[in-house]
């Protein structure tokens, strides 16, 4: 990958492209076997009834997110921000943290770290896409373009003083390792820009992540989570998602995003993010 400060017309061209890959290569499909992993946590795949209980719960939450989304956009765009500040850190802070004491104070500085990094590392590309989500002007938005600045060092320093904290009370697990991750995403951001640090965190850090943390998962149940079995599993899912995206562009008149792709995408994986957040945090709460 070449970095867009040496060739800015290149990456900027592919930097979408990038994120869609990112999001239905891995991203979607490691959310994708949620209802085997809930056959697992709670014995619903055992009988129609529990099959009854998993989908409609599941697909009742996806519909309520949805909805949201089309009637109170900003609404949505805060649960938004809100999920995935927790998802990307209790993901990412699970195999740091040595105790359980600041696991959630952990949790959301570091979500809020990776997420300022997300969209405050470039804002004119970020911005736009956001007040499209949220269906304003983007002038609306131009406090926090005149805020990135202060944000993109204040987010990072209020991240690595924690980081410190936890460090000087025994809580954090191979603090080189973890010292070596903030300096390498603050690089990539950096570098690379949103678009495409998005796609290598969302593909590296999380996706690939989770996809490990369900192989530990089945290798404590004396079970075997191949890459293999685990796209096989995953595709029934992963092409609905596409289907549901295809769905969202159909029905671009109502949101009012003509031809917004990225837009669209990102409230897809908005509305999936949130019931696959409640299996992920049984999933870690099992943990041996």
């Amino acid at each position: 990958m070449i970095p867009a400060i040496f060739t800015p017309e290149i990456h900027d061209a592919i930097a979408p492209y990038l994120v869609v890959a990112s999001v239905f290569l891995i991203g979607i499909p490691h959310g994708a076997i949620d209802h085997i992993i809930s056959a697992e946590l709670f014995n619903t795949g055992r009988s129609l009834r529990g099959h009854f209980i998993f989908y409609s719960s599941y697909l009742l939450i996806m519909l309520l997110v949805g909805l949201l989304w089309v009637w109170a956009p900003i609404a949505g765009m805060i649960l938004f921000l809100i999920i995935s500040v927790y998802h990307f850190g209790q993901a990412d802070m699970e195999d740091f943290l040595l105790t359980d004491r600041n696991k959630y104070a952990a949790y959301v500085i570091r979500g809020i770290f990776i997420l300022g990094l997300i969209i405050f590392s470039d804002t004119s590309v970020t911005l736009p896409i956001i007040a499209e989500a949220m269906n304003i002007n983007l002038a609306e938005t131009a406090f926090a373009r005149e805020s990135s600045n202060l944000a993109l060092f204040g987010i990072p320093a209020l991240y690595l003083l924690f980081s410190i904290f936890l460090a000087g009370i025994r809580e954090i697990r191979r603090p080189l390792i973890f010292l070596s991750d903030f300096v390498l995403l603050l690089f990539l951001f950096t570098i690379c820009g949103p678009l495409t640090g998005f796609a290598v965190y969302f593909t590296v850090w999380h996706s690939a992540g989770h996809i490990h943390e369900m192989q530990r998962f089945f290798n404590q149940k004396n079970k075997q989570l191949t890459i293999t079995a685990f796209y096989k599993l995953a595709m029934p899912f992963t092409l609905i998602s596409v289907f549901g995206l295809f769905i969202l562009l159909l029905i671009n008149n109502v949101t009012g995003m003509e031809g917004k792709l990225l837009t669209l995408m990102f409230i897809l994986i908005s509305v999936l993010t949130l019931p696959h957040m409640f299996i992920v945090d049984k999933l870690y709460s099992t943990r041996a």
